[in-house]
């Protein structure tokens, strides 16, 4: 297999599908989002985002080894599969503050146009890190014609973010604005409205810093790290986690315990788990014996989806890994779950390889 194949067509069909979830996010928002500035950047990006998506379909077909049916395959597989992977955590963040905010057609409320707003934001910097990767790889393999097509995407996506931003902050406002207005009615004028902007504007800023280390994290790790883009989605779950109710959080009845109850369960929660409470806590308690636990917990997972396994599908992997991942296997666990069995076996398969 060459480097192109390895390495730019999967980077190429990363950021395509990336940009082709946001075109299906900013299309389910644009039904609910009022006629004005916002409105009408919606339509200009999907329009440009969509000429671009058809340029990089081109590219693929002319640069990838010819096998004409399981190409055609392969293909419309990809672009399914990886539009609705890239669009799943969104769109659940906007169904759980919006709960359905569509009814008979009627515009979404500010809250609503907030949190879209910011799921917007999240699936851009999503498609932008794409972007960023799949273009140093083209220029590391010397493919002009890519790396030409994925810079002029990524400026593209940059102003896209840039007036995104804007966009949040003023809707962060008008929130505020709203709820300050109950206040004559005996509600607190900054409590539940001043934590949520502070962790708009924080999630922004982290967002944007994923957005532009994407492609310094790609330069650092080569090419074989490059559909690797942790940092956008942990902010995105981190601002799901800033608007998700007390009763939907992965710890039950959350808000009723304290600092230590919480701590206890916390080494049983995946990485994203964790994140979601992250998100939670600084919205609302915002403690700092919580968050210092959570921070204490957080790794790279030794393999993609290792959070989601059971012990014994953990353990059965382990009969046939190499030394190197085993040890990983064996620090997570250590600093994690503390698992035994998985320790164990992790400690044997280290030995038997050494």
């Amino acid at each position: 297999m060459t480097v192109t194949t390895d390495a730019l067509i999967p980077a190429l069909e990363d950021a395509r599908e990336a940009h082709a979830a946001v075109i299906e996010r900013f299309r389910a928002d644009m039904t609910v989002t009022p006629a004005g500035l916002h409105q009408q950047t919606l339509e200009r990006h999907i329009a440009d985002a969509q000429d671009h998506i058809a340029r990089l379909e081109h590219h693929v077909r002319a640069i990838r080894p010819r096998r004409p049916l399981r190409d055609t395959a392969e293909m419309a597989g990809s672009l399914a599969d990886g539009a609705l992977r890239a669009t799943r955590l969104p769109l659940e963040i906007g169904t759980l503050i919006a709960g359905g905010i569509l009814r008979g057609g009627h515009q979404a409320t500010e809250r609503q146009l907030l949190a879209n707003a910011k799921d917007e934001y999240a699936v851009a910097a999503r498609a932008l890190a794409a972007c960023r990767a799949g273009e140093t790889i083209a220029t590391l393999v010397g493919d002009e014609e890519a790396a030409a097509l994925l810079a002029s995407l990524r400026r593209q996506d940059e102003r896209l973010l840039q007036a995104m931003e804007q966009t949040i902050d003023e809707q962060a406002r008008t929130v505020a604005a709203a709820r300050a207005d109950t206040s004559r009615q005996g509600q607190p004028a900054d409590g539940f409205t001043g934590a949520t902007v502070r962790v708009v504007r924080t999630a922004i800023d982290r967002l944007r810093e994923a957005a532009q280390t994407g492609g310094e994290q790609t330069r650092r790790t080569a090419v074989g790290a490059a559909r690797e883009m942790p940092n956008a989605t942990r902010m995105a779950e981190q601002v799901q986690g800033a608007v998700t109710r007390d009763e939907d959080l992965p710890i039950c009845e959350y808000g009723r315990l304290t600092v230590t109850d919480i701590t206890q369960q916390l080494r049983a929660l995946s990485q994203s788990d964790l994140t979601v409470i992250e998100g939670y806590e600084r919205a609302h308690a915002n403690r700092s014996g919580v968050l210092n636990a959570i921070e204490q917990l957080r790794g790279i997972e030794p393999w993609p989806d290792y959070d989601t396994m059971s012990t014994d599908q953990i353990t059965d992997r382990l009969r046939t890994a190499d030394s190197a991942l085993a040890q990983r296997v064996q620090d997570y666990e250590q600093r994690h779950r503390q698992r035994q069995t998985i320790v164990t076996g992790a400690n044997q398969r280290t030995g038997a390889i050494a």
